[in-house]
């Protein structure tokens, strides 16, 4: 049964907005960037603070720079967004390049930060204590070093502004998914609030992109919002797949919105993610972009995105099946310990014969367990029997390992007299031998490459 979405907003924002900047400066040992210690806090991070009524966010970012460093600056491009959960209230952070204007460090004074130092890039780095201020300032240092620097393109005057605000449209989650979080698991609920984060966060930057571009074509940003509206239609059903799906698509409808530098540092983001990718996506990736920077187009990011978006579902999707199967083959192994155990206990051969099908068995279900791990699943549907089923020939595979020793003497080398362990051991290798060649014929041939 489909629910609807709640009629009306809620009055007050469902996030808190803040605004910081990267301060820079150049030096004879480098770039540097300046870093805050809170008090209160006890932490390291970048210049921030809260967006005041009627402040826009680049105005909200000069105004923190100079109150917790003292030093005055000109605002430049855009870099990013960060976002987490305050108090259980999602904060979103929007952070600009700095360029050091007056540098008033020394003699600032601020009840809410104990120090503000000047740093190179990577100490920087090391020195903030939250990840994703480590991880920003990662793709702005990397970026500085394979480009020529930016000089800043927008010059704003921190004053009161009463004629605009920089708003975006309220997005929260209407009280009806209230009790779908309470019925739960933890570990979705946590996977809820982090997709709801991530889409107040969308939500916040394509309010700002929207503004930015005032006149132009803002159909990307109607299609981004559509899939944030379907993101709450999840949220309220607590279908997370369905969720990120969404997500994912908004944040590509918002590339469109995006200016040239902004696109080059997300095609920098994208190539060096691709390097983490090890299917045929990772060089789609790498094709898609290509080209330099000022030659970078929505379509090619957006499109390389999607690679991203869509190998990562697909990783997602095997590490979940691959769990599930190895949790079978350890229940296959505990049944089977559990069943031929009494057999153990009785004369004559019966209670080798046992234990030879269990070695079998367990050789079978190792080298199962061994393709799982290493991504060489051959299963193309998973199916309970097409776990099962190269297990059980493993066993018999075993079985079969035991009559060759207990029968032919070139293998044994002596007849008549049988070593338990040698028996085990060639029961166990049989039960590989047994798997991997029924999961070999099952597997067929692979259809090769054609070549151009």
């Amino acid at each position: 049964m489909a629910t609807s979405i709640a009629p009306t907003a809620p009055v007050d924002p469902p996030v808190i907005k803040a605004a910081g900047g990267i301060l820079q400066r150049s030096t004879s040992r480098g770039d540097e960037v300046m870093v805050v210690y809170r008090k209160r806090h006890q932490d390291w991070t970048l210049p921030r603070g809260k967006v005041n009524d009627g402040e826009s966010f680049q105005e909200a970012a000069i105004r923190e720079v100079l109150e917790e460093t003292g030093c005055s600056c000109r605002i430049g491009n855009y870099l990013g967004t960060i976002s987490y959960s305050d108090n259980g209230v999602p904060k979103v952070v929007l952070f600009w390049r700095m360029a050091l204007v007056e540098d008033k460090s020394s003699s600032a004074s601020n009840n809410e930060i104990g120090e503000a130092v000047w740093l190179p890039i990577p100490q920087a780095i090391e020195r903030l204590t939250h990840p994703q201020e480590k991880s920003l300032l990662s793709r702005v240092g990397l970026t500085q070093r394979q480009a020529p620097p930016i000089e800043p393109s927008v010059a704003v005057e921190a004053r009161p502004r009463s004629s605009q605000t920089e708003t975006a449209k309220d997005f929260s989650v209407p009280n009806t998914s209230i009790a779908a979080t309470k019925a739960a698991s933890i570990k979705d609920s946590r996977t809820n609030s982090r997709l709801l984060r991530e889409a107040e966060a969308l939500n916040v930057e394509l309010g700002f992109m929207e503004r930015r571009n005032t006149g132009a074509d803002n159909s990307w940003a109607v299609a981004a919002h559509e899939q944030l509206n379907h993101v709450r239609r999840c949220l309220e059903s607590n279908d997370i797949e369905g969720g990120w799906f969404c997500l994912h698509a908004a944040q590509r409808y918002a590339v469109y919105g995006m200016n040239q530098t902004e696109l080059a540092n997300r095609a920098y983001v994208l190539r060096e993610e691709a390097l983490k990718i090890a299917s045929w996506r990772a060089e789609a990736i790498e094709n898609l972009l290509t080209v330099s920077d000022d030659q970078l187009t929505p379509e090619c990011v957006a499109e390389a995105m999607a690679m991203r978006n869509e190998d990562s579902t697909n990783q997602y999707y095997k590490t979940r099946h691959t769990g599930e199967q190895l949790r079978i083959l350890v229940l296959i192994c505990g049944l089977a310990a559990v069943a031929l155990a009494p057999f153990v206990l009785l004369t004559g051969k019966i209670p080798v014969v046992a234990s030879v099908l269990f070695f079998g068995l367990l050789g079978a279900a190792f080298c199962s367990a061994q393709s799982l791990i290493l991504g060489r699943n051959e299963s193309r549907i998973p199916n309970l029997f097409v776990v099962i089923t190269p297990v059980l020939f493993g066993a018999v595979a075993g079985l079969a390992g035991y009559a060759v020793y207990d029968y032919m003497g070139v293998v044994t080398f002596r007849s008549g007299e049988r070593h338990i362990s040698a028996v085990m051991a060639i029961a166990f290798l049989f039960g590989c031998l047994g798997q991997r060649l029924l999961a070999r014929i099952a597997q067929g041939r692979k259809r090769k490459r054609v070549q151009a």
